[in-house]
């Protein structure tokens, strides 16, 4: 009689995790429908799609090791280069609709680099031939509005992110919403970079000898 007992609980056990594991499945069909992947490279991705219409494309030459891609929302476009290259621990948010998220050629993550492009419309630009280490963040916004309580006004807009070409960020470095950094910056280790660089000083050191 236990025994009976036992190998029903089990069987309705089996019967539930095939149920909701096929329930899982048709829910993410469903809400990604009309997403595409175009690989070029030699990829492996943990995706997680939510939405619908959103693109990844991956260039020629690129290598990107089981980074995290993360999108929930419609219309969104994440634009991988040729020859980038993209280590472990590394990560792509987005959450809107519109966004999109661009790589230039050549540039490489060292490893746990986490992109957060987030809300309508916004967009991160990195350019080519950029290096970055380790343990960063680039995002658009602080992942929470803040409103004035006198106007019920926002107070802290999202704001897009530009990278120029042949960059350098050292390990530990935040860029947050609204910066742009020029052409051959450096920015230095442990970084919290809330406005515009000044002009870059350190252009030449990128620039290959005469």
């Amino acid at each position: 009689m236990i025994d009976l007992f036992t190998k029903k609980i089990k069987t309705s056990y089996f019967i539930r995790t095939l149920y909701y594991g096929a329930k899982r499945m048709q829910d993410k069909i469903k809400y990604s429908r009309g997403t595409t992947i175009a690989d070029r490279g030699c990829s492996r991705l943990f995706k997680e799609f939510v939405g619908r219409d959103n693109r990844i494309e991956i260039g020629e030459g690129s290598y990107l090791v089981k980074p995290r891609i993360r999108i929930h929302g419609d219309r969104n476009t994440i634009r991988i280069g040729n020859k980038v290259s993209i280590g472990k621990g590394c990560s792509i948010w987005v959450e809107g609709n519109g966004i999109e998220v661009n790589i230039g050629s050549c540039t490489s993550f060292t490893e746990n680099v986490h992109i957060c492009a987030q809300e309508d419309g916004m967009r991160i630009d990195i350019g080519e031939d950029c290096m970055l280490s380790n343990n960063i963040i680039i995002r658009t916004s602080d992942s929470h509005p803040i409103y004035d309580p006198d106007t019920s006004r926002r107070t802290n807009p999202p704001a897009p992110v530009t990278i120029g070409n042949h960059v350098w960020i050292a390990p530990h470095s935040t860029i947050m919403k609204g910066v742009a950094v020029g052409d051959g910056a450096i920015i230095g280790s442990h970084s919290l970079v809330t406005k515009n660089p000044p002009p870059t000083v350190y252009a030449q050191a990128f620039r290959p000898r005469s």
